[in-house]
């Protein structure tokens, strides 16, 4: 969730703009070319392990707190899905995090409640047409939609890094480096936390009852299952 100090680009829509109408865009995932990763929660990994790895990254030096993403590029400011026109690419799931746009969620510690924030120039503001976060002085559906939508979206990342974390303390995440072939050289990356296999297997069948029925097997598999994609995103490098 936002801090207040981070608004200066976005405005508030907290009613005092009522007249403030949005038009989205279809191509509008420029801002997201230089997004190596993205934040993943649990409930799309489904989707999004056919197309990307998923991994664990550390937010801190001391990775004390992991995080789930999937790999969107292997250098900084590389995303490989993301196309010069701001497209994304096409028939790829598009995770939420990028779904999101242009909106951010914050916190009015005055009224005590969650506020929607919307990028001061995004392109498809305007007064004349669109969507209204208005109607009669009052909050409108789209805005009421979106707004359900962005909590639920933090709430769910919140609860998928308590679910890593908890991963970490058993013992079931391992810090590697990943090499991969890129145009013929060998690229190693550092810093990608995955589960460690090897100690997954050291489980009884108690433990390995509980993560089947709170569903960590399950996501644990599609995790699994991406791994295989960062050989497809180190040939998208190369082509």
């Amino acid at each position: 969730m936002l801090d207040q100090k981070t608004t200066d680009s976005l405005v508030a829509l907290d009613g005092t703009n009522p007249a403030l109408k949005i038009k989205l865009q279809s191509h509008h995932y420029g801002f997201a070319q230089t997004a190596n990763a993205m934040p993943l929660a649990q409930s799309e990994y489904e989707q999004a392990c056919k197309y990307y790895p998923i991994v664990f990254i550390a937010t801190d030096t001391q990775a004390t707190q992991l995080q789930s993403v999937v790999l969107m590029g292997f250098e900084a400011e590389q995303n490989l899905f993301v196309k010069s026109d701001g497209s994304w690419e096409p028939s790829h799931y598009i995770p939420a995090y990028a779904q999101r746009h242009p909106y951010q969620l914050g916190w009015d510690s005055t009224q005590q409640q969650p506020v929607v924030y919307v990028e001061s120039t995004y392109p498809g503001l305007n007064q004349d047409e669109g969507m209204a976060f208005y109607e009669n002085g009052e909050p409108s559906d789209y805005l009421q939609q979106i707004t359900h939508a962005l909590y639920t979206l933090e709430r769910e990342l919140e609860q998928t890094q308590q679910w890593a974390m908890r991963l970490k303390e058993k013992g079931l995440l391992a810090e590697q480096n990943v090499n991969l072939t890129i145009d013929g050289q060998t690229q190693s990356i550092a810093g990608v936390w995955v589960v460690d296999f090897s100690q997954l297997d050291q489980l009884d069948d108690t433990e390995l009852a509980q993560l089947y029925h709170n569903g960590s097997l399950s996501l644990i598999e599609q995790h699994r299952v991406s791994l295989s994609n960062l050989d497809v995103l180190a040939q998208r490098v190369g082509s």
